[in-house]
């Protein structure tokens, strides 16, 4: 395991000499040991602590505000309540079981006062899937370590009622030398519409991050206090059953801080891949939970506990 020792003042001037060594060279001629020493090296500079500030969480509650809006849209139906029923090739492309994912409105992240919003739409069809099906998988929060690993490590539910339900959740992400983990608690809302439609959003209360993850020092941050690799969360899921099966839609909107504006052309990639990126693997991970051939899928039976009979 790589340990980097980090002195403040000495890594900043560090840092500013070979960034800008690098900038004075052309694209092609910079080295990926180059590269690689810079990552090495901002990575700390990035993860020192940081707070949330009054200004970033105020245009994110805007952002959210936005998001129910439009989803209630969808709910009365002003507009298709499904995505990929916007365009006619969309549910086309996932009924032949394609999954679809990209940033919403085309764009993504959006840049706040000192942060960043993240905002990601995806979607998905499972044959032969009926609506209580899916919503028996996504309500399993017990298995959520089996069916989202390495992801989700630990998930519990701490209430529940027909309309409403309070989670815990442990996650941990990997990206080059970066882990974050975070334990957050979420609140969601769930709303029926009719035998074949359902939404539910969901909100987190609580977010904090693992300082010394995997080591015998981890321990908890205060809330809104940390390396900020996400400050915020909030999810629309969407559930509809016809075409002899379900569609599955998720959007998962994420804020987390701002990059400095001199590493920016070395982190933004980076920070415009991986959400999408995430948002693929869980609906592909939810896809495979909610494989219906129960006698023919030992993975399902085995969690269950049960032969598959």
């Amino acid at each position: 395991m790589l340990t980097i020792t980090v002195d403040a003042n000495r890594d900043i001037h560090m840092l500013a000499s070979l960034f800008d060594r690098l900038v004075r060279k052309p694209c092609g001629v910079r080295s990926r040991p180059e590269l690689a020493i810079l990552l090495i090296l901002l990575v700390p500079a990035l993860a020192n602590a940081v707070e949330l500030e009054p200004e970033t969480l105020q245009a994110w509650d805007a952002y959210v505000c936005a998001a129910k809006m439009r989803m209630e849209k969808r709910a009365s139906g002003q507009v298709p309540f499904m995505w990929v029923d916007e365009e006619r090739d969309l549910a086309e492309r996932v009924r032949a079981g394609e999954v679809l994912v990209g940033p919403v409105d085309g764009n993504s992240p959006h840049t706040v006062p000192r942060g960043l919003i993240h905002d990601w739409i995806g979607a998905m069809f499972i044959p032969k899937a009926k609506l209580d099906d899916v919503m028996g998988v996504l309500d399993d929060y017990e298995h959520y370590k089996d069916f989202y690993r390495p992801t989700v490590e630990k998930a519990r539910l701490l209430e529940r009622t027909p309309d409403h339900e309070k989670v815990t959740l442990r996650m941990a992400q990997k990206a080059y030398s970066v882990t974050g983990a975070v334990e957050t608690d979420d609140e969601i809302q769930i709303a029926r519409l009719g035998a074949d439609k359902e939404y539910s959003l969901s909100t987190s209360v609580r977010v904090q991050a693992i300082a010394d993850y995997g080591r015998p020092s981890e321990h908890l941050l205060p809330k809104d206090h940390g390396p900020g690799y996400v400050w915020r969360t909030f999810s629309v899921s969407r559930l509809e059953q016809r075409d002899d099966g379900v569609y599955v839609e998720m959007e998962m909107i994420d804020l987390s801080r701002g990059i400095p504006w001199a590493f920016r052309w070395l982190i933004q990639p980076l920070t415009e891949r991986l959400p999408g990126n995430m948002l693929l693997a869980t609906l592909k991970e939810t896809r495979d939970a909610c494989t219906v051939d129960l006698v023919f899928n030992p993975r399902w039976s085995r969690l269950r506990g049960g032969d598959g009979l």
